[in-house]
């Protein structure tokens, strides 16, 4: 690949995933404002951020040159005039590999965090601890082993002599990267397979969100050709940076699709019932719901893995059933028995499983007086 070529694919892949990323943000002001913005989108700034540095690195590496591709003969014809220039193209590569890293693992934190809440008051938060454990350690892995590999640290923009294959090169970095970010999106896909599993929706609708939360499919696959095509070709740096911004570009949109989604809620597909704007603080808290929509009224879903003592898991996004009780409207979305109304007793409760989704909403009846103020109805 030429550099004018990666140059316009790597600008061109940036500003689109740029946008997706930019659009996620919004969709999280629309729906919370700026209070409700949390960690998820701090992540995905500090990866906005992050993929920013890598982008300006990789044009300035065809810029300065660097020690990549370099060997012991060489090396020592470099001319004097380029050393300066060279050792500095070096320290941005070097550098090049830790903004990489930190912007993968930025976006597995999005989606760790967008879990987080879909599993709150069940057992399955016991996986996002454990997702986010292992991400945290392969993250500093990675990070470890970019820079222990080659000792001491000066030597990886050594350019005469030629520090070796290690500290230019970088092999075994390429597969302990692509190792640890396979196994760490994987153990992320995992997470809400439980959940959609047991769904009551459309199939259309669990498709869609079938497809969108194990989109992470396709970050494995970049991954994968990324390390398989930078070493086929190790000495060719364009073919290492191509494949990695693609990676990014990748990571960016799937990313991006959960929190994006909150802007089509009045879609037939991707939409979801009770659309009406919520002045509800309770929403307000949040900003958006677990997959991403605006709640509405004073409708609220709960998950339960046992009798109800902990908190709630906002679900409105993907509800489409909904049955109607004296005592308001409920809408139940998992196999198994329906939840009790509060009003049912005992008897509701023995019938209850393990895990369900209850979507209670509250009427408030006025009535207009003689005098044209409304009043509430006397009950």
């Amino acid at each position: 690949m030429s550099a004018d070529a990666l140059t316009i694919e790597t600008f061109t892949e940036y500003g689109i995933g740029m946008v997706f990323l930019a659009v996620r943000l919004y969709a999280r002001i629309e729906m919370g404002g700026i209070r409700g913005l949390r960690l998820d989108d701090a992540f995905a700034v500090a990866g906005m951020i992050f993929w920013t540095m890598q982008t300006v690195n990789i044009y300035l590496l065809e810029l300065f040159g660097n020690n990549i591709g370099l060997n012991d003969k060489t090396a020592m014809l470099v001319p004097h005039s380029k050393l300066d220039s060279m050792i500095l193209g070096s320290k941005l590569a070097f550098m090049n590999w830790i903004w990489y890293v930190c912007y993968i693992w930025s976006l597995k934190g999005v989606l760790l965090c967008l879990y987080w809440k879909l599993t709150q008051g069940t057992w399955h938060r016991h996986l996002v601890t454990a997702a986010a454990g292992f991400c945290g350690v392969t993250w500093l892995a990675c990070l470890l082993t970019h820079i222990c590999i080659c000792t001491p640290v000066t030597r990886n923009w050594q350019i005469k002599p030629y520090p070796g294959d290690n500290c230019t090169l970088r092999g075994p970095l390429y597969i302990v990267i692509a190792v640890f970010n396979v196994l760490s999106d994987l153990c992320i896909i995992l997470i809400p397979i439980p959940i959609l599993t047991k769904l009551q929706v459309p199939l259309q609708r669990k498709l869609i969100l079938v497809i969108m939360f194990s989109s992470g499919i396709f970050i494995m696959i970049c991954t994968i050709l990324r390390a398989y095509y930078s070493l086929s070709s190790i000495t060719n740096l364009p073919i290492a940076l191509g494949w990695a911004d693609r990676e990014c570009f990748v990571a960016a949109i799937v990313v991006s699709l959960p929190g994006i989604k909150p802007l089509f809620r009045n879609s037939r597909w991707l939409g979801s019932t009770n659309r009406k704007n919520s002045n509800s603080p309770y929403y307000k808290s949040d900003g958006y719901n677990a997959f991403g929509s605006k709640a509405s009224g004073k409708t609220k879903t709960f998950v339960t893995s046992r009798p109800r003592k902990g908190g709630n898991f906002e679900l409105d996004s993907v509800l489409h059933t909904t049955k109607d009780s004296r005592d308001g409207s409920q809408e139940y979305i998992l196999e198994g028995e329906r939840v009790a109304s509060p009003a049912a007793g005992p008897v509701g409760q023995a019938g209850q499983r393990d895990m369900a989704i209850r979507v209670t909403t509250e009427y408030t009846l006025e009535s207009e007086g003689t005098n044209g103020v409304p009043k509430r109805p006397e009950l």
